[in-house]
């Protein structure tokens, strides 16, 4: 029995450290697993659509606000002039277009005067009863008349197209104004505040930086070799590298990454790397993970942390 014992031991061991070896390689190469996971939010820049001096700046660095709230104003005396030239230049143009309409009126019955005339005297030069020099003397103002109300007319589409460039004019000066006052598109937070009021802005300078608080997930870069055992709404275990630990869902998993060892060459042919690395490492393939809306403290995430993400189920 003494001498069986050491190699039982001896074969004991060898089986447990191969049963341990073979766990280790499945867990290690197979399972869907990863330390390299990333906490990610949409972060929105905004910009101002007009220039100006900032007069009011209604927030502070890494404040929550809420979609529609006002984060600054730009200095609004300017641009409330510009609309009130406009809504006169508005007024003008409409004066003028008023002003063609009658001169066309006016033109139309003086038109109607002159081929009255110009009738009558027909008939009476038929009898010849007046002069060929008079009948035509009416012609001629039948046709003077005639150039006069086209001219008008031309005037007119003038004086209208006026009327459409000056309400463009205005409506554009309108929303300048409303452009000096910037709201915030998302429910979020401010980020890395560098504005102050008294700045000057300029037309699209990045003046606030916004994290989407509604866009929070995980990013997990999973090797390509554990994709087969991930599938889109398996629940996942996610555990921050600061202690945190909840509950989320594979939402989508990437389909292309890119190729580093084929760059775009002369006349955009294939530039194939000629070297062969013998050692071949599985790519990394990005994998979405929608977090649990009932997690407790999602408001308290951060963009950029890192995290290890574990696939518990498949459907």
């Amino acid at each position: 029995m003494r001498k069986i014992l050491p190699p039982l031991l001896t074969l004991a061991t060898v089986a447990v450290a191969v049963v341990l070896g073979i766990y280790a390689w499945i867990y290690y190469t197979q399972a869907p697993w990863t330390r390299d996971a990333r906490v990610r939010a949409d972060v929105v820049t905004l910009s101002a659509d007009v220039s100006g001096r900032i007069v009011e700046l209604r927030v502070h660095d890494n404040q929550h606000v809420s979609k529609g709230d006002l984060l600054l104003e730009i200095d609004p005396a300017r641009y409330d002039l510009a609309v009130k030239h406009a809504a006169r230049a508005v007024e003008v143009a409409k004066a003028a277009l008023g002003q063609s309409q009658a001169n066309i009126v006016a033109n139309q019955a003086l038109l109607r005067q002159r081929q009255s005339e110009e009738t009558r005297r027909r008939a009476l030069k038929a009898r010849s009863a007046i002069s060929n020099e008079e009948w035509e003397k009416s012609s001629t103002d039948v046709a003077v008349a005639q150039a006069q109300l086209l001219r008008e007319q031309a005037n007119l589409g003038l004086a209208q197209a006026n009327v459409q460039l000056a309400e463009a004019a205005y409506t554009q000066a309108r929303l300048d104004l409303e452009r000096t006052r910037l709201y915030s598109p998302v429910n979020g937070y401010v980020t890395n505040l560098q504005t102050r009021a008294g700045d000057f802005s300029t037309t699209g300078t990045p003046l606030l930086a916004l994290v989407d608080s509604d866009s929070f997930h995980v990013s997990g870069y999973f090797e390509e070799t554990k994709l087969p055992r991930i599938h889109e709404g398996d629940k996942v275990r996610i555990e921050l590298m600061s202690g945190e630990r909840f509950d989320g869902e594979v939402e989508s998993i990437a389909f292309a990454i890119t190729d580093r060892e084929n760059t775009a060459g002369s006349r955009l042919l294939a530039n194939i790397n000629p070297s062969y690395t013998w050692v071949k490492l599985a790519q990394r393939i990005p994998v979405r993970i929608r977090i649990d809306p009932a997690y407790a403290d999602r408001n308290r995430l951060r963009a950029g942390s890192t995290a290890t993400v574990t696939v518990l189920e498949t459907p």
